[in-house]
C-alpha cells in the first residue's frame, strides 16, 4: 500500500488534467468573449499545476478524499482553489513576477476550474467504485476478532465507500456466533471453522485481532500463512486510550509510537518553509525599525538596543532570545522586589499591570503595538522558534514546572501562538495557559498557523492587548 501523499496520486493527475482544461476553457473565453489579448495561457498552463502540488501537499489537500460527499468535496476544493487564487494574487500583484492580467480573466478561470474538477473527481471516484466492487480487481479481506472489538473494527474498515478491497467476512474468535449479527454485518465463521471457511472461499488476507491471548493469534496467524494468506495482526487494541497511534521503526524494531501531536514530514517541512519565508521577511522589517526604533531606546535609557535573555525551548533546549529592549537597564533586579504583584497564580509566570519597570514612551509604545517582538525573527531563522507556536518560559519558569507542565513545549516556541490571541493579558492561571497551549499543539495544522497569525495582525491593530 502507498503511504501519504502518493496514495492519492491518481487524484493529482486528475486534477492537473482539469487545471488544463480549466484554462483552456479561460483562453478560448478570452479569444472569443473578453478580448483583452492579455491571458499568458503558456504560463498559466505550466505554473498552475505547479502551484496546485505545492498547496496540496502543504494543506493535506487528499486526506479522506475517498469518504467526502458532494458538499465536503466542492468544500475543499473551494479552500484549495483560494489558496491558490491567494498565491497568484501575490504573484502577480505583490512580487511582480508574471504578467499582469485583468481581473475578468481571475473570474473566468475560477468560474472554469471548480466545476470541471468537482465532475472530474466525482467521474474518477464513480471509475474507482465500479472497479473496485469486481473481486479481480480487489482485495478480499476476513477479519478475525473477538466479539468486543468487532463492533468497532467494522464501524472503521466499512468506512470509506471506495477502497481496494473487500470486507469479505467476519469471524468472532472468543465465543459461536455463526449466523448472529454484529452491527449490519453477518458472522460466518468461530475458531473452530475459520480455516476451513477460508479454505472453501476467495480469501487474500485475515486482519486478526485478539489483544488478550497472544498465544491465540500466533497459532491462528501460522495456520493462516501455511494456506498462502496473508496475514494482519492489530496490535493496537490492548493501546486504543492513546493518542495518535503508529508503527515505527526503531533500532530496527517495530513498535507502536504515540505521540499527542503527529506532525508528519511534509508537513514539519511546510511548517519551516513558512517559517524561512516570514523570518526574512521579518528580519528585514527588523532592520528597519532598528534604525528608527534603536537611537530612541538608546537616548531614553542608555544601554544595549536589544535584550537577550536564556528561554526554554522544545524539549527544555535552551536558545537565547532577542527582542528589542523595552524596560530599563536593571528590569531583572527589580523582578524580585515585584513579585508579589505578580497576577500569574503560583509565580508559573510574571505579569503586572502597570510594570515600572517599562522604559516610559517608547517601551511602553514598542510593547503595546509588539515591535519589540519582531527581533525573534531571527531566532525563527535559526531554528530556535517558530513565527506561531507556545511562549517560552524563562529557566527560572521552566524549574517550577511540574511533569505534565513540559507537554507545551513538545514544539518550537513561537513568536505568537493560540494563547496569545485568546487575551494573554485576561488570563491569570497558568493552567489555562498550559490547556491553551496544549489544544494548539494537539490539532495543529499549517491553516491553523495561518488563522493565528491573521488574528495576532488583527489585535495588534485593534485591541489593548500587548503580545
Amino acid at each position: 500500500m502507498r503511504k501519504g501523499f502518493l496514495r492519492h496520486l491518481d487524484f493529482l493527475v486528475v486534477d492537473c488534467i482539469a487545471i488544463e482544461l480549466a484554462a483552456l476553457g479561460t483562453y478560448v473565453a478570452d479569444i472569443l468573449y473578453l478580448k483583452t489579448g492579455m491571458f499568458p495561457y503558456r504560463i498559466w498552463a505550466c505554473m498552475l499545476p505547479l502551484l496546485h502540488i505545492c498547496l496540496s501537499v502543504i494543506l493535506d489537500a487528499y486526506n479522506s478524499i475517498l469518504q467526502r460527499g458532494y458538499l465536503r468535496e466542492m468544500g475543499a476544493i473551494i479552500r484549495l482553489e483560494f489558496g491558490i487564487f491567494a498565491m497568484l494574487i501575490f504573484l502577480f500583484y505583490f512580487l511582480n513576477l508574471m504578467p499582469t492580467v485583468p481581473q475578468s480573466i481571475f473570474l473566468v478561470y475560477f468560474a472554469f476550474v471548480l466545476p470541471i474538477t468537482l465532475f472530474m473527481r466525482f467521474s474518477h471516484k464513480f471509475y474507482l467504485h465500479y472497479r473496485y466492487v469486481n473481486v479481480k480487481y480487489s482485495r478480499q479481506i476476513v477479519v478475525a476478532a473477538t466479539k468486543e472489538s468487532a463492533t468497532r473494527m467494522i464501524a472503521a474498515i466499512t468506512k470509506s465507500l471506495i477502497r481496494n478491497y473487500q470486507f469479505f467476512g467476519l469471524a468472532i474468535l472468543d465465543e459461536s456466533m455463526i449466523g448472529k449479527q454484529i452491527g449490519t454485518v453477518t458472522v460466518a465463521a468461530d475458531r473452530s471453522t475459520i480455516i476451513e471457511y477460508v479454505h472453501k472461499n476467495v480469501v487474500d488476507e485475515v486482519l486478526i485481532c485478539v489483544p488478550d491471548d497472544s498465544s491465540m493469534t500466533l497459532k491462528l496467524a501460522r495456520e493462516l500463512l501455511s494456506m498462502g494468506v496473508t496475514v494482519h495482526i492489530y496490535m493496537e487494541e490492548m493501546y486504543h486510550t492513546l493518542p495518535n497511534r503508529s508503527i515505527s521503526n526503531v533500532f530496527g524494531y517495530d513498535v507502536l509510537t504515540t505521540t499527542i501531536s503527529p506532525v508528519t514530514f511534509r508537513q514539519s517541512l511546510a511548517k519551516r518553509v513558512m517559517d524561512v519565508v516570514g523570518g526574512v521577511i521579518g528580519c528585514l522589517i527588523t532592520i528597519l525599525l532598528t534604525i528608527i526604533i534603536g537611537p530612541i531606546i538608546f537616548i531614553k535609557s542608555p544601554g544595549p538596543i536589544f535584550f537577550t535573555q536564556y528561554r526554554v525551548g522544545k524539549r527544555g533546549r535552551l536558545f537565547k532570545l532577542i527582542k528589542f529592549r523595552s524596560m530599563y537597564m536593571d528590569a531583572e533586579e527589580r523582578k524580585k522586589e515585584l513579585m508579589d504583584q505578580n497576577k500569574i497564580q503560583d509565580g508559573m509566570m510574571f505579569k503586572i499591570d502597570n510594570d515600572p519597570r517599562i522604559i516610559k514612551g517608547i517601551g511602553t509604545f514598542i510593547r503595546k503595538t509588539s515591535l519589540d517582538e519582531f527581533p525573534q525573527f531571527f531566532n525563527v531563522l535559526k531554528g530556535d522558534m517558530s513565527i506561531v507556536g507556545t511562549r517560552p518560559p524563562t529557566v527560572d519558569e521552566y524549574e517550577r514546572y511540574s511533569p505534565q507542565h513540559k507537554r507545551r513545549l513538545s514544539m518550537l516556541p513561537g513568536i505568537t501562538g493560540l494563547w496569545q490571541i485568546s487575551g494573554r493579558s485576561k488570563i491569570t492561571d497558568f493552567e489555562e495557559v498550559v490547556r491553551l497551549d496544549t489544544q494548539y499543539i494537539e490539532n495543529w495544522s499549517i491553516l491553523e498557523d495561518v488563522k493565528i497569525i491573521l488574528k495576532t495582525v488583527h489585535k495588534v491593530f485593534h485591541s489593548d492587548d500587548a503580545f
